[in-house]
């Protein structure tokens, strides 16, 4: 595909950005297999802009807040630079099949109604684009793909994105969850043995990058905390929600429960 049909296609307007640098060809043979999602913390597309630059990072897409979206690499040819080391699924370099979209905001505020029907517009074409894409599996945040990073890790796009807004629109999985659920603590910081094993096995399942240690670990803890930021299953007042509750676990079980069901249908 062509630069210009991608255009055509995601009805956009094209940055030429200068910095090609920051991106490579795609492995030989290698089409997307998930889109990522992270935001920007700089206030516009100028300052993200120069974070990018000066990390030495890219995106394929911006969307500002205003609905303006914006390419800077083509999403079939060329891998960008955002999600380092990262894995999904079990596969390592996320790189090299992810399609990465920023959009601008500040880590705190609501994403705007303009910005998000972009958004869904966008999936909506990639779906279109790619057929074999499947975006209610593979519609991920940074932080879900980098859960095995050490020091500070990502938790992009953060607590405030509408997860639940674009499963409704068909884009990813959502299910709901109690108060009573999410009050049900099952797994802490000082938690060890047979049910943290049990459940870092099914993160992996699911498609985070955590080995099974038996203990709490940290990265244990970063996969906790993006999966409750995601499905919205965190213990009440907890901040950062890094603990396992009965939400969380009654959702994960519903999503592994789901793929094996689809797999079967489909085989």
């Amino acid at each position: 595909m062509s630069k210009s049909k991608a255009i055509e296609n995601n009805g956009i307007s094209n940055t030429n950005s200068p910095n090609g640098k920051y991106m490579a060809p795609r492995p030989e043979g290698v089409k997307p297999t998930c889109v990522v999602i992270t935001y920007s913390v700089s206030k516009d597309i100028k300052a993200v802009r120069e974070v990018l630059d000066e990390r030495g990072a890219s995106v394929h897409y911006i969307i500002d807040k205003d609905g303006t979206q914006k390419e800077y690499h083509n999403d079939l040819t060329d891998q960008a630079f955002y999600a380092g080391k990262s894995s999904w699924k079990g596969e390592v370099g996320v790189n090299k099949f992810g399609i990465g979209v920023m959009l601008i905001n500040d880590a705190k505020s609501d994403f705007p109604e303009e910005q998000i029907e972009k958004l869904k517009e966008f999936l909506k074409d990639v779906t279109e684009r790619y057929p074999d894409l499947d975006l209610k599996h593979d519609l991920v945040g940074l932080g879900e793909v980098t859960v095995n990073r050490e020091g500070n890790a990502h938790i992009a796009p953060g607590s405030k994105f509408p997860w639940k807004e674009l499963a409704e629109a068909g884009f990813g999985r959502y299910f709901e969850t109690t108060q009573e659920q999410k009050s049900e603590l099952l797994l802490s910081l000082d938690s060890t043995g047979e049910k943290v094993n049990t459940l870092q096995e099914n993160l992996k399942e699911y498609g985070y990058g955590v080995e099974s240690t038996s203990t709490f670990d940290q990265f244990t803890q970063q996969a906790v905390r993006v999966f409750n930021d995601r499905y919205g299953t965190g213990l009440p007042n907890e901040e950062p929600p890094i603990s396992w509750t009965e939400a969380g676990q009654d959702v994960l079980s519903q999503l592994l429960g789901q793929t094996v069901l689809e797999q079967a249908e489909n085989a």
